[in-house]
């Protein structure tokens, strides 16, 4: 009884295997590999509306450690076929949703990448004929149309986040806006081969090749950088000189903006006996007294203002200022006065240090002061004195008369002419002054 039970079974489970149905044949996606990157994408079977993305390489992760958050990624290459409706200028509705999902990774507005974007349209490879002749080049141009009317533009516009650096505010956060370069290429495949019809297994016709790249050189070419003044800067008088390095007013780099980097800088000197008599002051000063022994003037029309510029130790004191002195002058000891600031943001005209150079040939002698973009409109050469000297420099005078002017309550003159027309001038002003055109005499 029992070998015939066992057979019994045994029949029943070769029977079952031999009842088992044959695998159905189920339609398997095709695969193509990125010249670019080597990577293997699925594609569907008739090729159409499809993208090809790179993904970034996935990194160990320590689950012990905390885990910051990742910056989101963005391909440097974007890579799709878009189909089209035969003989037709309009892509598929599944083509639509795949320049959706393009734009949406290309353009979004953290996207940091520099894209340029290649454009190669096919047609239906069918007989030429009037109505399909330029079927390929109108499926590129609805290409650019859908980029370009994303922006509502006639160009492909793409900002992308960047940094710029200026001289007074550091670096700063701002997007650089530009038009996407692109190209356009386009194809009528009736004469071609079969095999000239499909690249890396894909059958082109009908369809448009879209590939988006990062190029930033292409996209930006060299960054903008914008100088004051553009290039090193002399400006010269009878008496003084002035030299402004490239940039030493103020600095951006690193834009594309397109800026207004002209810079007119005006130049003045007031050094000789009577540029200073005619019209003659004292250094302003609240404290002490000061000489004017003569003064030059150097304005630009684009500078740092001191009160906003939050990053004043970007401008060093690399503007040169020089001044021959004469030997008398040179002997009274005379300093550059210039605007120096306090804590509070006030200016006051205080001594700058100085060099002196003397020419081993001619005697001459030169001062010297290097000074900031801050400091750049007056500039005085003179000597501190106190109130109980002033009577050793300057005669008293009335109101209107000429190289009269008003200070420590009266009036006072630099100097006085004689019945002969001769310049009387007391000795200590004479070391502080430049002599004047014509005869001297001490009081």
């Amino acid at each position: 009884m029992k070998r015939i039970l066992f057979i019994f079974i045994m029949f029943f489970c070769v029977l079952g295997l031999n009842a088992q149905p044959e695998r159905a044949n189920v339609p398997q996606k095709s695969k193509t590999t990125s010249p670019t990157n080597g990577m293997e994408y699925d594609i569907p079977e008739d090729g159409c509306d499809f993208v090809m993305i790179p993904q970034p390489k996935k990194q160990r992760r320590n689950s012990r450690k905390k885990q910051e958050p990742t910056e989101p990624y963005y391909p440097d290459r974007i890579e799709a076929y878009i189909c089209f409706e035969p003989n037709s200028a309009y892509y598929t509705e599944s083509g639509l949703n795949i320049l959706d999902s393009i734009y949406s990774i290309a353009f979004d507005k953290s996207n940091n990448k520099f894209y340029k974007m290649t454009i190669e349209a096919y047609d239906d490879a069918e007989p030429l004929n009037e109505l399909n002749a330029s079927l390929a080049r109108d499926r590129a141009v609805m290409i650019f149309n859908y980029f370009s009317s994303r922006e509502e533009t006639e160009f492909i516009i793409k900002r992308t986040p960047s940094k710029y650096v200026h001289s007074c505010s550091g670096e700063i956060d701002y997007y650089i806006k530009y038009k996407m370069p692109f190209d356009f290429r386009w194809e009528n495949l009736y004469t071609k081969a079969e095999e000239e019809r499909t690249v890396n297994g894909i059958n082109l016709t009908g369809k448009v090749h879209l590939v988006i790249e990062n190029d930033p050189e292409g996209c930006l070419g060299e960054y903008y950088n914008y100088y004051y003044p553009s290039v090193d800067t002399i400006l010269s008088g009878n008496c003084a000189m002035v030299k402004i390095p490239q940039g030493a007013l103020e600095s951006i780099t690193h834009t594309k903006d397109t800026i207004e980097y002209s810079c007119t800088i005006d130049y003045k000197e007031f050094m000789t006996f009577e540029d200073l008599t005619n019209n003659y002051h004292l250094i302003p000063h609240k404290k002490q007294y000061l000489i004017n022994a003569g003064y030059i003037v150097v304005n630009a029309d684009h500078k740092p203002d001191y009160a906003t510029c939050q990053m004043k130790e970007n401008f060093e004191p690399v503007i040169q200022v020089r001044v021959p002195i004469e030997l008398q002058q040179n002997d009274a000891r005379l300093r550059f006065y210039a605007k120096v600031y306090d804590s509070k943001g006030r200016p006051s005209y205080k001594a700058i240090p100085t060099k002196r150079e003397k020419d081993k040939e001619t005697k001459l002698q030169t001062l010297t002061a290097n000074i900031t973009a801050f400091q750049l409109d007056t500039i005085y050469i003179g000597k501190k004195v106190e109130e109980k000297d002033m009577s050793d420099y300057f005669f008293s005078a009335k109101e209107g008369e000429p190289g009269a002017f008003y200070a420590m309550g009266g009036w006072l003159k630099p100097y006085k002419l004689d019945k002969k027309g001769t310049y009387v001038i007391k000795k200590e002003m004479q070391l502080v002054l430049r002599k004047p055109i014509g005869e001297v005499i001490d009081e």
